[in-house]
């Protein structure tokens, strides 16, 4: 890590105490404002540092790289407006990767992790000097910065494989010292056992917010977050039973939750409340979920995601932005209103910022190439705006720029169902950035019980093509596929557009049509696609099959060369490339082989 930087890390974090805009995020004060002093004496100053954290999450950097890391190289992203005017964007995009490109600057992320080391160092003294800052409290605290660092360091082997890892705080130029990188599989490992050592601490739910715009259970890290990013963690070590156990823990949590909250106190489902979505032979009583239709009309499932409020029941942990600007607790989310609202551009009245979706993303369900392969998909009109017909393909994205969508049906149309929703054009970005929901969770669980299954088929075959039936003649299903499949009905089903919950429509998923855990698998993967698109996902997912296989035949084959640009070649090309001048810094630090060195003038040379 470069010297310089950590020698700024000990004194940025002293950013928070005074925040209020995005100015005062950047500000560096003399460090011996953290002194023993006048500092980490009270409970107060460790609700500022943790405040501090989460304002560092929120800043444009962070959330730019959540978005470039995790979407932008996949098949979901293509050109948006005026693209190649963002060099390092559009260089991206077409997998011209660069150690001088900006994205590869990753101290946005390394400084909310030093914050984190700081916390947890100092949180055990204040306690002593504190009576009001009791041993619970240091826990709690503890487990909320372990799983913002596990976080931060999980986005960073994800984007780089191996990368410097520390858990020490560096808070004086003394403890600047250059950091090898480590393993990546060695760093997920880690961050899993350490998040297993303080989950139980971590806190359940936070009292209500006197402000309606900001859910701490939501908005802060919860138990339910830990399990959910434990859940992640495990999925890419191929620990699939841990991760189907996590997983659960966050579905009984939310099953409970609605059980207590919602059960029998909801209107009716025609006016879009939760309702339990099950396949017809799954044995539970199904997952609440919201269904996509509300009154007349459809896409309530994306309001009550993606709406400017957020912080629905089915959210896990989201990061809460300014609603309108005059709220100077929040910051604007800028990071998705360049990528994919119209913040930056300067055409300024389309709505489309500097990412546009795929051209399959935006085909017509009625294309045999299309992502979404029915008409009856909500998320298919909720999720992309096409510059005109249903069969363009040609298209921008919605979430977390749009305001609304309002999806209707008309008649004498290409598709059955139009989008007349309405973009955002706003001088503030307001729509709440969100890293865990229950649906994603739902997915995770479904992709770990198919790697996990013990046969090929969810009902196994002898080699005459027969089923397997045990002693008293009842056929033989493997539970895990099967399971699997109905979790992911259920993600499917509730954005089917049908104004019931019940009925079976037609179109519908049928379990016969996945028999293998082959084809299983790439339901799995189609439908995380589908329901978490443009949400800093779909890269990550299509990396973690690869990390899998060890090989980058995956990704080669799903993700097109994009108008010229070129695929990976091999593994070791999936991740970025060290920052030039990180490596220039730290000489502990070397850059990957196939990347070799960006020359002066940002000209690349590869060693293969």
């Amino acid at each position: 890590m470069k010297k310089n930087k950590i020698k700024m890390l000990s004194m940025a974090m002293v950013a928070c105490l005074g925040l209020s805009s995005c100015g005062d995020f950047l500000a560096i004060e003399p460090k011996t404002i953290v002194s023993e002093d006048n500092f980490w004496n009270e409970k107060t100053d460790i609700d500022q540092m943790v405040t501090g954290v989460y304002t560092k999450m929120q800043s444009d950097a962070f959330i730019r790289r959540c978005i470039v890391w995790g979407e932008v190289r996949s098949d979901n992203i293509g050109d948006g407006l005026e693209t190649s005017t963002y060099t390092d964007l559009y260089r991206t995009l077409k997998e011209y990767l660069l150690s001088t490109n900006s994205f590869t600057d990753w101290y946005s992320f390394y400084s909310v992790i030093n914050q984190c080391n700081v916390i947890i160092e100092r949180a055990p003294e204040v306690s002593k000097k504190d009576p009001v800052y009791t041993q619970s409290d240091v826990a709690a605290t503890v487990a909320e910065m372990s799983f913002i660092r596990a976080l931060s360091y999980f986005y960073l082997v994800r984007a780089f494989k191996d990368v410097p890892f520390y858990f020490d705080a560096v808070q004086s130029d003394e403890d600047a010292t250059p950091i090898a990188a480590t393993n990546g599989d060695q760093i997920v490992r880690t961050l899993i056992a350490d998040l297993e050592s303080v989950v139980g601490s971590a806190m359940k739910a936070y009292p209500k917010d006197q402000n309606s715009r900001y859910n701490s259970t939501v908005n802060r890290v919860t138990q339910n977050a830990i399990y959910a990013l434990l859940a992640d963690l495990c999925l890419w070590d191929n620990q699939y039973q841990k991760c189907a156990d996590y997983a659960q823990k966050v579905i009984d949590a939310k099953i409970d939750e609605y059980n207590e909250d919602y059960a029998g106190k909801t209107t009716s489902t025609s006016m879009g409340d939760l309702a339990l979505f099950k396949w017809a032979e799954d044995t539970s009583d199904g997952y609440p979920l919201y269904p996509c239709y509300s009154g007349s009309s459809f896409g309530n499932d994306f309001n009550q995601l993606f709406s400017s409020t957020g912080n629905c029941f089915e959210s896990i942990f989201e990061l809460a932005f300014t609603y309108d600007g005059s709220d100077n607790r929040y910051l604007a989310n800028t990071a998705c209103g360049a990528l994919y609202g119209n913040y930056y551009n300067t055409k300024g009245n389309s709505g489309q910022g500097y990412l546009g979706a795929y051209e399959t993303v935006s085909m017509s369900p009625k294309n045999s190439q299309a992502v979404f392969d029915h008409i009856y998909d909500c998320r298919y009109y909720a999720n992309i705006m096409t510059m005109s017909s249903g069969t363009s393909s040609k298209g921008y994205c919605n979430k977390f720029v749009a305001n609304g969508v309002s999806i209707e049906t008309v008649s004498g149309a290409d598709l059955p169902f139009k989008n007349t929703n309405m973009i955002m054009h706003v001088d503030y970005n307001n729509h709440n950035w969100i890293f865990y929901r229950l649906t994603d969770v739902m997915l995770m669980q479904a992709e770990a019980l198919i790697e996990k299954a013990q046969y090929d088929r969810y009902d196994p075959r002898d080699a005459n093509n027969a089923q397997l039936k045990d002693e008293n003649g009842n056929i033989i299903y493997d539970e895990d596929l099967r399971k699997a499949f109905a979790l992911i009905y259920a993600v499917n089903r509730r954005s089917f557009m049908t104004n019931s919950t019940t009925t079976t429509p037609t179109g519908v998923l049928k379990i016969s049509d996945y028999a293998t855990k082959a084809s299983m698998r790439e339901l799995c993967m189609k439908e995380r696609r589908r329901e978490l698109m443009f949400e800093g996902k779909r890269w990550f997912d299509l990396l973690r099959r690869c990390h899998r296989e060890g090989s980058p035949e995956y990704i080669k084959s799903n993700v097109p060369s994009k108008s010229g640009g070129t695929a990976p070649v091999n593994y070791e090309a999936l991740f970025w490339p060290y920052n030039k001048y990180e490596l220039k810094s730290n000489d502990l630090l070397e850059q990957k082989p196939y990347y070799g060195d960006s020359n002066e003038d940002g000209s690349f040379e590869s060693t293969n």
